[in-house]
């Protein structure tokens, strides 16, 4: 009988050549893997970010909502007064807050603003603070947000389509509702109170890129539905 060759290194060194590149691959795979997946579970909204969000844009929200209060109560004590942001026919706050829609549902459209705003820069404050908000609270955040989203888009198109006029204090309004409504869907995913699929749920995390499409999205739709009345006040018809 022929002696077998029992040598552990002769085997290995036979053995090497052969597997080391798809051992190689396999680790860079794995790599390539972990690589990914933290790049995937990396905070977009962390519980300080989106307080601040929701901080300033409450506190810009209710100056807003503060002015356009004052504004109707100025023109309502003054019929036929104008205000200071009625800069022209389709540029008017006047022309917008004086319709049905200012209080479609039965209360001012301000008041809504003042108590909404004042809650959610509340909640961001305390956000912004490091505190833990129970998770009723969490889902009564996303709640109010969705629902105040969800109304600037019947306000926009009544003021864009109906009305045919532009509020430039509403807009603000519209401005700072978008940041705070994606950063606010944001960390309740990230916070793992909402699990929507995993592909759904990284586009929904990226508030930012979201915020910055829906900004593009209005600037567009108002420049095509007001593309007349831009071309008279730049000149050009």
């Amino acid at each position: 009988m022929s002696e077998k060759n029992t040598d552990p290194s002769a085997t290995g060194a036979a053995s090497t050549p052969e597997h080391a590149p798809a051992d190689d691959a396999a680790l860079r795979a794995e790599i390539d893997a972990e690589l990914a997946a933290e790049r995937a579970s990396r905070p977009r909204a962390s519980i300080r970010l989106a307080g601040l969000v929701l901080l300033l844009g409450g506190i810009i929200g209710w100056i807003a909502s503060l002015e356009l209060q004052v504004g109707k109560e100025f023109l309502l004590a003054n019929p036929g007064a104008s205000l200071g942001c009625d800069v022209n026919p389709f540029i008017s706050c006047g022309n917008v807050m004086m319709t049905w829609q200012s209080s479609a549902l039965g209360i001012p459209n301000m008041a809504i603003g003042l108590a909404g705003f004042a809650i959610m820069a509340a909640a961001g404050a305390l956000m912004v603070s490091g505190t833990q908000l129970p998770t009723w609270f969490r889902w009564a955040r996303l709640g109010g947000m969705t629902f105040a989203f969800g109304y600037i888009h019947f306000l926009a198109i009544s003021a864009i389509f109906v009305i045919r006029a532009l509020c430039p204090w509403c807009m603000v309004i519209w401005t700072v509702t978008a940041p705070m409504f994606f950063a606010t869907l944001a960390r309740t995913i990230e916070h793992g109170d909402l699990k929507p699929p995993a592909p759904l749920a990284g586009l929904l995390r990226r508030w930012v890129l979201l915020t910055v499409l829906w900004y593009l999205l209005v600037i567009v739709v108002i420049a095509a539905a007001f593309w007349r009345q831009w071309l008279v006040v730049l000149g050009l018809d």
